[in-house]
């Protein structure tokens, strides 16, 4: 399949779950699709990057966003985008940190017990050591 056929087959699963959100009724469910809305709009990136190439293997996951647009959070300035009154809802794992505002799993910002707007890089690891979850997840910055 050429790129102009993956960009148009990418378009269309876009407009489509565009139209589910209209309908559905349930917040998992639009959580679940917007998630999935977002990796397509990545898909789209790579499919037609600035310069016409793709983006070598390594860098084609969904968080792979560029580093221009990653912005440094201290653990005071985390802490605020706790999914509360509007913020965001943010977690910071191995020094990255991840937007988990749409994440089903992370329905009102917790998650298990765990609050969002934390470095969780203990509780992460104790569970989820080498399990490709956070692969999934856009990454919005770094911990300094």
């Amino acid at each position: 399949m050429n790129r102009r056929d993956e960009a148009n087959r990418t378009i269309c699963e876009i407009n489509a779950c565009i139209n589910l959100l209209y309908s559905s009724p349930c917040d998992e469910t639009r959580n679940n699709i917007l998630n999935y809305l977002g990796c397509k709009v990545y898909d789209l990136y790579l499919i037609n990057n600035l310069d016409g190439t793709l983006l070598p293997t390594a860098a084609m996951t969904a968080n792979a966003l560029p580093l221009s647009n990653s912005r440094q959070f201290t653990k005071e300035e985390l802490s605020a985008f706790n999914g509360k009154n509007g913020n965001p809802a943010y977690v910071a794992v191995n020094g990255t940190v991840y937007d988990v505002t749409n994440n089903a799993a992370w329905g009102a910002a917790t998650h298990f017990g765990l609050s969002a707007g934390n470095d969780l890089t203990a509780q992460f690891n104790s569970c989820h050591a080498g399990q490709p979850i956070l692969e999934k997840l856009p990454i919005v910055g770094k911990m300094i």
